[in-house]
């Protein structure tokens, strides 16, 4: 598994969101510089965030971008899937045949271990909210002994 840039500019802005008071929000400007980011991967990663109604745009002067959800209800896992549309690659898949099914079907070992590491993987992070990164450092640590 790869943690690309998008997802953890991804996570880093949504933490910045999650900061602001209730009804506040932040232009992708003041993103960009708070978090080294460039603007224009900010812009990508907001349609991308926005386009799975995990934030939305605030219009006006002092506009900009607020989660569109609580940040207890927002996962790493749904910020992931939104962001990259996956969290974990499937390896069975990628080494398909031209029909999609895996030449190895019939005899595979390891095809149980990544279902397995995926479940897992894919659990944890489905545990893991917004909110968890800013207040709860220990519940992020019970989240992995139950994944």
């Amino acid at each position: 598994m790869k943690i690309s840039a998008s997802a953890e500019y991804a996570a880093r802005m949504m933490v910045q969101l999650a900061r602001l008071e209730q009804g506040g929000s932040l232009s992708a400007e003041k993103l960009s510089t708070l978090e080294n980011i460039p603007r224009a991967y900010v812009d990508q990663i907001f349609q991308r965030l926005r386009h799975a109604g995990l934030v939305q745009s605030v219009r006006g002067p002092h506009g900009g971008y607020a989660l569109a959800k609580s940040a207890k209800e927002i996962s790493i896992g749904m910020m992931m899937r939104a962001v990259e549309g996956h969290i974990f690659e499937d390896v069975c898949g990628r080494y398909a045949s031209g029909e999609l099914q895996c030449s190895h079907a019939g005899g595979c070992d390891i095809k149980p271990v990544w279902q397995r590491l995926t479940t897992l993987v894919e659990g944890f992070l489905d545990k893991v909210t917004i909110d968890d990164l800013l207040h709860e450092p220990k519940a992020i640590s019970r989240a992995a002994h139950k994944a």
